[in-house]
């Protein structure tokens, strides 16, 4: 079983059914953030990657990648609470 931590986008700290960055945390999906539209293994392998892309996302209106995923009431403040710590 995953951690809540290892399932959250390094980006946006949004959950995912699978941990983007694979079981042992190293070995990323290289698949697409739904909300932040990151690829993970690529823009989020480091933390300023990670904080670069978030602040490029966030300026320019934090839109969801996949618009149909969006959840009623969603808060981006909230969520950015999940950002894993080290990624902050």
């Amino acid at each position: 079983m995953h951690s809540d931590q290892d399932l959250r986008c390094r980006v946006c700290g949004y959950s995912s059914e699978e941990p983007p960055w694979g079981a042992d945390g190293k070995s990323p999906l290289y698949d697409f953030c739904p909300c932040c539209g990151v690829e993970h293994g690529y823009q989020d392998s480091s933390q300023i990657g990670a904080r670069s892309y978030r602040a490029e996302w966030i300026a320019a209106g934090a839109k969801w990648e996949d618009p149909d995923a969006e959840p009623e009431g969603w808060d981006l403040t909230e969520q950015l609470l999940h950002v894993p710590p080290e990624f902050k």
